[in-house]
């Protein structure tokens, strides 16, 4: 037997020591600088947000971000809807008790909550802010350099040795701030056993905080809370409802890992029902929304009034999207709920597949207008990086640009382009920033690639549905409005038409024509854009001349869809994409309706398409090709679709 020298050994041993000691500081330092970037997004909805939303309140957050960043209105509203959905939680429990309520924040990060509720409710709170021992310390030199926070929490009282041992560097009578790595759980549990007298009703906080741990560390945490009395947990938390391949979750998977700070939990609690199972397990009463439950539950509809009137906002998908990958947790051992559980879409009894592949050339915009001619597919406009003015043509192999025309439409998005079947195309509307909708009309003819404005079709028209309904006549659906655009010997007259039966004004929605019936189809879309309310009632119209009848066929919460597509073909009625309330996964993204049969049916996505992470958002269905499309994955990036066609 070879004879191991035993200093080697040891001199191994404690290499393999320090280096797991190097890696687990790593580790803890970037999940720590994750709190950077998310105090600045903080800080930006604070400057843009409190004066129109909270005018009497005091700006805190800008005691540990000195210098403020304006966000983009997405992350802005994103981050809005986070803080104000754990802040409406804290006061939902709160006002179920008489006396104090306490609360600890695991994880707390320079977030400034303690000292904001403080300042506004008279005594009610008693605050503990729980994190790494290096953060604390950094958050205790920013709150000493601000006499605004000092003075709220009051005098500072001595703090004595066992506390010391136990992580505490500033003690008030109603806020306590303790350095704490919570994987040391023995350490988690002597701090919580000694710090917090019994008895006292207790929310624990944590904000994407035990997300970062591996669940056979996270776990624990929440099974020691379980354990006390008048325990409440409040858990905001990733999940991937629809699964790991979907745009937003693929995003935000590679976001965090890039950030070397990889979700821990999300894999194996990727949806409520495993959220559920997880928290049921410590607390006899669980419960779970998402944030836009949340949006919709807690937000009151005269504070969501107040938010839209903050900055122009037009990012409805990518909202709702980001709003269904995050859920709020409230797991607890008292008798009480703060939530209101909401009844899920039914299930789509059948689900067929779906013949689908991705297109070769790859068209980077969102929201583009297109149309086919004789001569191919047109694009126009959208938004890459910037919104585009350019016409493009789609080849077999890339995108060529036929229009050299200096007077042309300028940029824009959210528009309509359609073919009037004499080599010209008719354009509408649109919008610059959001906002700022467009009410121009223009003609692009392809023989002479000139641009014509020949009119306007009123107030600005922006997120509006256009079909052809014949050579030379194409209706437009916007501002509650259906007005006939008709080319007659190289004259455009436009036509107000007259609708017979009920239907809302909708932004958003689809609308489908079939020219041998003159039938045509409208669904999704919104009601209005504050709340939003989603339209679930599919319509169906007969057009005659400058007249048309709308009846009401089927109502689904599955039609309830801001931005999605639709075809019939076959007697049936395809819907794609867009976002609402019912999630879209691999099975749900596209719907068909049997027109014959009155049955509503998903069309399975293949595997190796559903691989390559579709984005029907901002999409346009030309044909059999679904062009263009992106989404901004809030604070994680963009992402475009790969276009597909569909046959």
């Amino acid at each position: 037997m070879k004879h191991v020298d035993p200093k080697v050994v040891a001199a191994q041993n404690r290499r393999k020591i320090e280096k797991d000691k190097r890696r687990k500081n790593y580790h803890d330092s970037q999940v720590q600088g994750t709190n950077n970037s998310s105090i600045v997004s903080k800080r930006s909805v604070e400057m843009i947000y409190n004066p129109v939303t909270e005018p009497k309140a005091r700006d805190w957050f800008k005691y540990f971000v000195p210098k403020g960043k304006r966000r983009s209105p997405a992350i802005n509203r994103g981050y809005w809807v986070r803080m104000e959905s754990i802040k409406q939680a804290v006061h939902r429990i709160q006002n179920q008790y008489r006396d104090t309520v306490r609360v600890v924040n695991l994880g707390c990060g320079f977030d400034p909550f303690p000292f904001k509720t403080l300042a506004e409710s008279e005594n009610a709170f008693e605050f503990f802010d729980f994190d790494y021992p290096e953060l604390v310390a950094r958050k205790l030199s920013m709150i000493k350099k601000a006499p605004e926070i000092m003075e709220v929490i009051g005098k500072e009282n001595a703090i004595e040795e066992t506390e010391q041992k136990l992580g505490v560097v500033m003690s008030t009578d109603s806020y306590k701030l303790v350095g704490c790595d919570l994987k040391d759980t023995e350490l988690y549990e002597k701090q919580l056993e000694c710090l917090l007298h019994s008895g006292v009703p207790t929310i624990f906080i944590a904000e994407v905080s035990l997300a970062y741990m591996k669940p056979e560390h996270a776990n624990p945490v929440v099974e020691i809370l379980s354990r006390l009395p008048n325990s409440h947990v409040l858990v905001l938390e990733q999940i991937m409802p629809s699964g790991d391949s979907h745009f937003f979750a693929q995003k935000m998977l590679y976001h965090f890992s890039h950030l070397r700070s990889p979700l821990q939990c999300v894999e194996i609690y990727s949806t409520k029902e495993k959220q559920q199972a997880r928290f049921s397990k410590y607390f006899p009463r669980v419960e779970i929304i998402d944030l836009f439950e949340s949006w919709g539950q807690l937000v009151s509809s005269e504070m969501k009034e107040l938010v839209a009137s903050v900055e122009d906002f037009d990012e409805w998908e990518e909202f709702i999207v980001f709003c269904q990958h995050y859920v709020v947790i409230h797991a607890t051992n008292s008798s009480s709920n703060i939530f209101t559980q909401e009844t899920a879409p039914p299930d789509l009894d059948i689900v067929q597949p779906l013949s689908i592949s991705p297109m070769i050339v790859d068209v980077r915009l969102k929201f583009p207008a297109c149309a086919n001619t004789s001569s191919g597919t047109f694009i126009h406009g959208g938004m890459s990086q910037t919104r585009s003015d350019d016409l493009f043509i789609l080849g077999q192999e890339k995108l060529l640009i036929p229009s050299k025309a200096t007077k042309k439409p300028s940029a824009r998005m959210c528009h309509t382009l359609s073919s009037l079947g004499n080599g010209n195309l008719l354009l509408v509307g649109g919008r610059a920033r959001p906002g700022v909708a467009l009410s121009d009309v223009w003609v692009y003819n392809e023989g002479t690639d000139n641009w014509e404005m020949i009119g306007e079709v009123g107030e600005g028209m922006s997120r509006h549905s256009a079909v052809t309904v014949g050579d030379g006549s194409v209706l437009v659906f916007g501002n509650g409005n259906f007005k006939l655009i008709v080319c007659k010997d190289n004259k455009y007259s436009f036509h107000d038409v007259l609708a017979h039966g009920s239907i809302p004004s909708l932004q958003s929605c689809a609308m489908t024509f079939d020219h041998e019936t003159k039938t045509g189809f409208i669904v999704g879309g919104m009601l209005e854009a504050t709340g939003p309310t989603i339209n679930d009632v599919l319509y169906l119209f007969y057009l005659h001349d400058t007249e048309m009848s709308v009846t009401n066929v089927k109502k689904s919460a599955h039609f309830a869809r801001v931005g999605c597509l639709a075809k019939v073909k076959d007697d049936e009625l395809y819907i794609l994409g867009g976002a609402g309330h019912a999630l879209q996964d691999q099975c749900s993204t596209v719907l068909a309706y049997d027109l014959k049969t009155d049955v509503l049916s998903g069309r399975r996505i293949p595997d190796d398409v559903w691989e390559t992470h579709p984005v029907f958002i901002g999409s346009q269905l030309t044909g059999d090709l679904v062009i263009g499309g992106g989404a901004v994955c809030y604070s994680f990036g963009s992402c475009f679709n790969k276009g597909y066609s569909i046959s």
